[in-house]
């Protein structure tokens, strides 16, 4: 059983149960900003990653085509503040009233764009660029994963209302 207005599934003793989808995609977005920052931290300090550099992997080729900004800012930062904003929505869940109620929609908007975003970006690794960044990959994983619970998340909190 879990109350739509807390989100937090509860035991039948009255006893609060974690949200573990929640706690999952905490854990996500931490990967996420590791990931996203170390990628940042690269390219604001003109450094090369540490990529396998096997094959088509060439991280330095990817990270310093046309593709690694847009508008002039650099990708990956566009990924940090990304992680750090859904993360900072997770977290203020239980205490500001909006996230309460629109929280996990707006982590499912932000997810999905994400995902867009690095769909278009993986293109543009495969086809153009025919060179991959181990990364990008991971980074592209992490935020298709978040998508994916903060779907099941949306749909277990709308359940109650159909029912």
């Amino acid at each position: 059983m879990s109350t739509a207005k807390t989100g937090k599934a509860t035991l039948s003793a009255g006893v609060l149960a974690p949200d573990w989808l929640r706690l999952a995609s905490i854990v996500l977005c931490v990967l996420g900003i590791l990931v996203a920052g170390y990628m940042t931290w690269a390219e604001l300090t003109n450094n090369e990653t540490v990529c396998v550099d096997a094959g088509s992997i060439d991280c330095a080729a990817v990270q310093d085509s046309a593709y690694a900004k847009t508008l002039g800012i650099p990708v990956a930062l566009l990924g940090l503040l990304g992680y750090i904003a859904i993360l900072g929505v997770l977290v203020l869940e239980d205490q500001v009233a909006l996230f309460a109620a629109y929280g996990r929609t707006l982590v499912v908007g932000f997810a999905l764009f994400g995902v867009i975003f690095q769909t278009y970006l993986t293109y543009v690794e495969a086809a153009v660029l025919e060179k991959w960044c181990q990364w990008c990959v991971a980074s592209y994983i992490i935020i298709t994963a978040l998508l994916i619970i903060g779907a099941l998340r949306l749909h277990s909190f709308f359940k109650p209302l159909r029912s």
